[in-house]
């Protein structure tokens, strides 16, 4: 093996490496998002409110995303129910996800969890350490939904955001709500009622902004 060989060899050992420590510093920096930004690439925004035209897509799938909304309403005494709608929810990932052998105790601890993270945004607002985890092309979140359900419910317009090569897809859907975590007509009715009343909450500082020309 000639010299140059040799050297071209520890050159490119060199380069793979300053492109794997740059894949790993692409993925865990932390960016500063907009809440609409989310809000629009998942398809929120009801269909009545003014400002629908906003979703770049018509189907939003993510109506798991109201459970733990309506859990942080009940936490400040803004409903008697939400805590229950939540316990369903999770209760029902844990059979889907989970070993389904401490499902009683995965509640009770989920439960207790969220409450100290809701009181830990009040606050002192969403933390920089416990970024929330989203596509880097769909902005479509893997990771993080307790802490965007408390976004929505404090205003908070801007969030701290880790880029993820995920983009799962999801299907959380009413017929979903409804067949596979056993949600009744009632609870139904009351889980699309506080996903009008969201977007009528967040209407004047989270959605009624300007858009970049680009973006439309």
């Amino acid at each position: 093996m000639q010299l140059s060989d040799i050297l071209w060899g520890q050159a490119s050992t060199n380069i793979s490496k300053e492109t794997d420590e740059q894949i790993v510093m692409a993925t865990t920096r932390i960016r500063n998002i907009k809440t609409l930004d989310i809000i629009r690439a998942n398809n929120m925004i009801p269909s009545f409110n003014k400002f629908h035209s906003l979703n770049k897509g018509t189907q939003f799938d993510r109506w798991d995303l109201i459970p733990r909304y309506l859990a942080i309403e009940e936490h400040f005494n803004e409903n008697d129910y939400g805590w229950e709608m939540f316990r369903k929810l999770r209760l029902h990932q844990s059979c889907e996800f989970g070993d389904g052998h401490s499902q009683k105790l995965y509640d009770q601890t989920a439960r207790e969890d969220f409450e100290i993270l809701i009181d830990s945004i009040q606050k002192r607002g969403f933390s920089r350490k416990f970024p929330l985890i989203v596509n880097e092309e769909t902005l479509h979140i893997t990771k993080g939904w307790l802490r965007f359900s408390c976004c929505l419910y404090f205003n908070i317009d801007i969030i701290p955001c880790r880029y993820d090569v995920l983009d799962p897809e999801s299907e959380y859907n009413l017929n979903w709500m409804q067949n596979d975590v056993g949600y009744n007509s009632k609870e139904m009715n009351q889980i699309v009622s506080c996903r009008d009343r969201i977007f009528e909450k967040i209407e004047s500082k989270i959605l009624n902004v300007e858009i970049d020309d680009e973006e439309e």
